[in-house]
């Protein structure tokens, strides 16, 4: 048993992923300390997040300079227990106002790490099947129907009485480091159990993410979503929120 466990533990790996701004990691040092919050919790060994930050900031500043770009980090089981670390970087892409999404399988909670980044069959799935229907999330459901999270983002869904809710923690979803912040700066963001429903009926959809702040989700498997114009009030607001705090 041992033995097993210690293989599973060897192939696993965590990541975070930022937006470089030609200046700074937007929200860095957030995504630092989840890369070691994550790292831990899978066995992977200690990591330092001053190390973590400072490569994150060494990808962005060799890679894109001034201009704008993704920056990632994984982390792996390196030798003699310690972290091994893997930069890559991409380019920043289109940058919709509105975003188009598809429905797709959430397996659940991770065992080990339930919330923390990893490279997961489910998402990547997930986002294969957004980027073959020309969309830019996919919402991601259990098998009960719940909303999860999206492959690239948290959700925020806005009632039309104008109350916040996100997918509860407990159905599996990343910790994002957007969500994070904007449950600290508007402590009545609530956790619920979201079904397909809800979505159809709510004033807006919004994904957040710390690489493309907040944005408006106007479209789900072709159906109209959200009873307000997109971007909504709320939308607009979580993002000033989120720019400010990057």
């Amino acid at each position: 048993m041992r033995a097993r466990h210690a293989a599973r533990v060897a192939d696993l790996s965590c990541y975070t992923t930022a937006r470089w701004s030609g200046v700074r990691v937007a929200l860095g040092r957030r995504a630092a300390e989840r890369l070691v919050r994550d790292a831990a919790a899978l066995g992977l060994g200690a990591l330092d997040s001053e190390r973590a930050l400072a490569e994150l900031v060494r990808l962005g500043s060799y890679r894109f300079g001034t201009a704008t770009g993704i920056v990632r980090l994984e982390a792996r089981r390196g030798e003699h227990g310690a972290v091994a670390l893997i930069g890559t970087t991409r380019a920043l892409g289109p940058e919709p106002r509105t975003w188009n999404a598809v429905s797709a399988r959430h397996e659940g909670p991770h065992a080990l790490a339930p919330g923390a980044k990893l490279a997961r069959p489910d998402v990547e799935a997930a986002r294969e099947s957004a980027q073959a229907a020309q969309a830019d999330e996919a919402l991601m459901f259990d098998a009960k129907g719940r909303l999860v999270e999206g492959a690239r983002a948290n959700v925020i869904v806005v009632r039309g009485d104008g109350v916040l809710l996100t997918p509860a923690r407990s159905l599996g979803g990343v910790r994002g480091l957007a969500l994070g912040v904007l449950c600290e700066t508007l402590p009545e963001i609530a956790e619920a159990e979201l079904m397909r429903g809800d979505l159809a009926q709510a004033a807006e959809v919004i994904a957040v993410s710390s690489v493309r702040g907040a944005k408006a989700i106007a479209r789900l498997d072709g159906a109209e979503i959200g009873t307000v114009p997109a971007p909504g009030p709320v939308c607009a607001r979580l993002a000033a929120i989120l720019r400010a705090a990057a």
